[in-house]
């Protein structure tokens, strides 16, 4: 279990973490560090600036060992400072809202609203927070805070050169609705970090008080989840991917996500489906997904045929052109994977379908429309921690894509008929968004098919029914050899 390091910002505490750590302590060894001069280390005498404080988090690190950080605003900021020192205990970096513009002008607006008085006429529910927070030692930690906002803006620690000096993965997140730190200063900084990409999730404000725990236990698994992803260059903008296993084997596992999904969306399906099958993986991302590069077009009915005949191509030429795939597709993935192998037999040894679609059904039309609904009244906006400013974008890509007048015929059944690759053509008996006949039609179009209809299993077999997904695709694989 990797270890995580939690950071408040300013003006913050460890208290701010109590709802969000149990969330957390399944994925990681969770620790939370508090700055000095901070909640149970306001009586602190060290001197209060990110160079000693950094220094103080360096002595923290080496008695937990290696660890993912997450600094929230100036939790970031110190954090990124310790590791342009020392990163031999440091995997990754996620910041968010962490303002990296510093100078004597900026300096002393900020330090306009650290005052008691202030904040109490112009932000009452942020002052009433920070009582909460601190009580009658609130008065003293604004001193405090002014002070080394006024430091920083005569000297800024983290100029040009200390962030090139950060040698290690580093996720610069920021809400779009951050009033405190700008998009601009932050991609500004990511430019200087050899590891470090930035990533906007829209709804967000920037106190950490303001945001549901689940929210930014949320933002901290997927930040930490990429950063162990590479990128690729290829004809269709840059494409994010992980890769689990022994790189050096000849047949891969590459799984294929579905129409709003991202690595992260797989969960740890793709992890167990290659251990228990004792291949390597790849994972990736299709352009305007995830952590990949933004897309921007509107699509048209041939979007899946793109996706399989043109993009997917081309990132298997750059990654792995002389391996054998066996290709794992959810919904839109899995179509995906039907067209591929159709095109490309000679690189597939067999493919494995989950809710895939072959037809455009009047099923899946009105299984659409609720989704249109509950993005529209924002109930949808967790999708943002997945795809950030890409979010709004891509939903309506493929919900209007599938809605609209000449994708109602769509029908790829020429594409895929006489298909010879071995297939597992697999979906929930109680799939929202297809009937029994996607599963029959895929099948009857296909020269050597198996179907499998998983009971109380809606449109994700590989998430609402993993242990029977496993093992259903691990007696199939074994016939293949």
């Amino acid at each position: 279990m990797k270890k995580l390091v939690l950071i408040h910002g300013a003006l913050g505490s460890g208290k701010e973490f109590k709802n969000i750590i149990p969330l957390l302590q399944d994925k990681f060894e969770v620790f939370n560090y508090e700055l000095p001069h901070h909640g149970e280390k306001r009586e602190s005498e060290l001197p209060f600036t990110v160079e000693i404080l950094a220094d103080d988090l360096l002595m923290f690190l080496e008695k937990k060992g290696k660890c993912i950080i997450y600094g929230l605003s100036l939790g970031g900021y110190v954090a990124l400072s310790a590791a342009s020192k020392d990163d031999r205990n440091i995997e990754g970096i996620i910041t968010q809202g962490t303002k990296m513009d510093w100078s004597p002008e900026i300096a002393a607006r900020e330090i306009k609203s650290l005052d008691a008085e202030f904040l109490k006429e112009k932000a009452l529910p942020f002052y009433d927070y920070l009582k909460d927070l601190h009580g009658s030692y609130l008065k003293d930690l604004l001193t405090k805070t002014a002070s080394l906002m006024l430091d920083l803006g005569d000297k800024p620690v983290l100029t040009s050169s200390v962030m090139r000096a950060v040698n290690v993965p580093v996720r610069m997140t920021r809400g779009g609705k951050d009033r405190m730190v700008s998009k601009e200063e932050t991609i500004n900084a990511v430019k200087y970090m050899s590891e470090a990409r930035y990533f906007e999730i829209p709804h967000l404000p920037h106190p950490i008080g303001f945001i549901k725990p689940k929210k930014t236990a949320r933002l901290i698994e997927v930040q930490a989840k990429s950063l162990n992803y590479r990128w690729a260059q290829t004809s269709f903008g840059e494409m994010s991917y992980q890769t689990f296993g022994d790189l050096s084997d000849e047949t891969y596992l590459l799984f294929l996500h579905e129409a709003i999904g991202s690595i992260a969306q797989w969960k740890e399906f793709p992890e167990l489906l290659a251990n228990e099958l004792n291949l390597p993986a790849i994972v990736p991302e299709f352009p305007g997904y995830g952590f990949s590069e933004a897309d921007n077009t509107i699509r048209d009915a041939n979007y899946l045929h793109n996706f399989s005949l043109q993009v997917l191509p081309d990132f298997i030429k750059t990654i792995c052109p002389s391996k054998q795939l066996i290709i794992v597709g959810h919904s839109d993935g899995g179509t995906n994977a039907l067209l591929y192998s159709s095109k490309f037999p000679e690189h597939v040894r067999g493919i494995v379908t989950m809710a895939a679609h072959y037809i455009n059904e009047e099923v899946t039309r009105e299984g659409i429309r609720p989704a249109i609904e509950a993005f529209e009244e924002g109930k949808l906006k967790g999708l943002e921690f997945y795809h950030g400013k890409k979010t709004e974008h891509l939903f309506y890509n493929w919900a209007r894509t599938w809605l609209q007048d000449d994708f109602k015929n769509w029908d790829i059944t020429n594409d895929i008929k006489d298909n010879s690759t071995p297939a597992l053509i697999i979906q929930g008996d109680d799939d929202q968004y297809g009937t029994d006949q996607q599963v029959l039609g895929i099948a009857e179009q296909l020269d050597n098919a198996q179907t499998l209809f998983i009971d109380s299993c809606g449109h994700a077999p590989h998430l609402e029914q993993q242990d029977i997904v496993i093992k259903e695709i691990k007696k199939w694989k074994e016939r293949l050899n």
